[in-house]
Formats: C-alpha cells, structure tokens, sequence
C-alpha cells in the first residue's frame, strides 16, 4: 500500500523506467476517436527508443477496454478505475494520474488536446512542476535521440521544435486530426493492469453533476463528423444563418476560413487551416472557399468533401470529391429542403 498526496493506491509491480506513456481519453466507456492516432505515435516513439508503450485510462467500470484495445499496439493497458473518477474530475484526475507518474517514471506521457486532455495535462504539469509542450502536430526524434515536439506558433505561420533535455517525464498533447490513422492491428496481446486509487475527495472544488448533450451545431469543429464550412464567398456574418441551418439538418457544425474569422462573421475557435483546427469529418461541405493551400491543409484528409463555389476554377475543386458550380445562397436552402424531405419521410414510413 502506497500512500502520495492524500491518496492511496494498491500497487502489484513497478515498472521499467523511461516507458513510452499515452493516456486515452473515454465517455461513458467510449473511447475518443483521436485515441488511434495517440496509439499510432506513441507506437512509433516506442519502437524507435526500444521501450514499451503503455495506454492509461481513468474510469469506471474500464473492464471492456482490454478488450476493444487488446492487439493495438500497446504493451500494457493500466486502467486506473474508480467510481469517483467515472466522469471527468479534474482534481481528481489529477491526483491519480499525478501519482502514477510520480511512481512508474515514464520517459514520454502523450494526451490528446481535447478539452479534457489539455485540461488535465496542464494541471499535472503544474501539480508536478515539470514542462508541458501543447496541441502539437508532430513528433519525432533529433540526432541525440531526444524527443522532438513540433507546435505552430506565431498564429500557424511558424512550427516550432522543442526539446527539454534534461525534463523527464516530458508531456505534450496531440492536436487532433492532424496525424494520419495507424492501422492498429497487432498479433501481440496486451497485458492488464487495474489499480484502484482511494481518491482524497474531501479538498475538490469542482463536482460532476450531469452530462448534458449539446446541440451538434455548437460542437468543437475538430470533434463534428459534420462541417459546413464557408468563406470569402459567403458574403457576410448574417449569411451564415443559411450554412448554420444545413449543418443543423446534416447534425453537423459551422467551420470557417481564416478570412471569415477575421471579418467576425464567425468566433476564431471554428476557424479550420494551418493557424486554426485539422478537422477529419465524414463530410466537409466548402461553401464560398477559394481553397488557398493554409485552409487546405486543416481539412483535405476529410473523407468526403463537398464544395460549392460560382469559380468553376477554384482551387478548392482540385480536392473536392464533388464539386457544385453556384451562388451557395441558392444552392444550400434547396440542399437543406431535400434533406428535410427526405428525413421527413422517412420518418413517416
């Protein structure tokens, strides 16, 4: 029995020193979808400083996740389960993460810059004083075999390369979509490991209470399997009204062009491109966007793109997969009646 900060945790083993650590991010027992690309560059780290790569997850009632992780790549799953930690407590999180860090010394700790996992990797950073290099886009390593984290900087027209020689362990958050899916099928079973923290509970200041879910038009773009997305073309801030109800027909978001941001019609947070946010949707729908490469480079692993532009020689056609050739103030209120059609009878059969 260990005892750390007001919190005690039953440890079977310590492990070996300088581990690859990534910490996957899960909703009622449902992992985020950029967990594949954390597993996917943590592997790769793993593989070329020889360690072992270790997946941990804060919950409760986790036991499905050695399961659905078993053959991905991972080394060992530590699942870190708790009924206090069933939803996200940011202290409480915090303490347990903090205090399995503090134990087992990994060499690398990964998250993913969502809401929570930068929320959470900026309190252990503080909590345990060390670095913290956020929402990165690439790692890898230099000559020395240091731990290399690239960021833009400079509002995206400067990546920066960092590296902490002497800082161990060394935690960065991955900025989601923006590293290609690795294939994580892997004939090696995993090993499980559950620790149960005794969690002090008496000092948090903030409380779960419920989980409300949001309207899909108000979702992080780089979380939305839907954008629709507009730009110069667009015209004006009211006439985001009109790309705002199809998104909200399609259960989709609003993005925006750099260019739109700037002229206020949308906040900066939806902005999409090389200085806003990497998106990977199911459907991106370009409305009024030119398609200049710093825009291009935020969206063009969508799986389906769809623009719409009076240009036929746009730039942005060259990646579309379907291209519409029309004023977007006559094209999106008729694409929006169909889809209601449709979804109307469909509910009436």
């Amino acid at each position: 029995m260990l005892f750390w900060g007001g919190l005690v945790v039953n440890r079977t083993r310590r492990s070996v020193v300088d581990d690859i650590w990534v910490v996957l991010e899960q909703v009622q027992g449902e992992l985020d979808d950029i967990y594949r690309e954390i597993v996917g560059a943590g592997r790769e780290l793993a593989d070329l400083l020889s360690r072992r790569l270790y997946a941990v997850v804060l919950g409760s009632n986790l036991a499905a996740l050695g399961e659905s992780l078993n053959h991905s790549g991972l080394d060992e799953l530590v699942l870190l389960d708790d009924p206090a930690l069933g939803s996200y407590a940011p202290e409480l999180y915090t303490q347990a993460l903090s205090y399995l860090i503090q134990e087992r010394t990994p060499q690398i700790v990964l998250l993913g810059a969502t809401p929570n996992g930068s929320d959470l990797a900026s309190r252990v950073s503080a909590k345990l004083r060390i670095g913290l290099v956020s929402d990165c886009v690439a790692f890898d390593l230099d000559e020395e075999g240091l731990f290399v984290q690239h960021k833009p900087t400079h509002k995206g027209k400067v990546c920066s390369s960092i590296i902490s020689p002497r800082v161990k362990p060394q935690i960065a958050t991955l900025r989601p979509g923006i590293l290609e899916e690795k294939d994580l099928q892997f004939s090696q079973e995993i090993k499980v490991t559950r620790i149960s923290p005794r969690l002090n509970q008496g000092e948090c200041a903030i409380r779960f209470n419920d989980l409300i879910r949001i309207d899909p038009v108000t979702l992080p773009v780089e979380e939305a399997d839907v954008i629709v997305a507009g730009g110069r073309g667009v015209g004006s801030a009211g006439n985001f009204s009109i790309l705002e109800e199809t998104a909200r027909v399609l259960g989709g978001t609003i993005g925006a062009t750099r260019v739109a941001v700037d002229s206020r019609w949308v906040s900066r947070e939806r902005q999409v491109g090389q200085s806003g946010k990497t998106v990977k949707p199911k459907l991106y729908l370009a409305c009024g966007i030119s398609g200049a490469s710093h825009h291009v480079l935020g969206m063009k692993d969508s799986e389906l793109i769809v623009a719409i532009n009076t240009n036929p020689d746009a730039p942005i056609f060259k990646v579309a997969d379907i291209g519409i050739v029309g004023d977007l103030l006559q094209v999106l209120p008729a694409v929006t009646s169909e889809i209601r059609q449709r979804q109307a009878a469909k509910e009436a059969k």
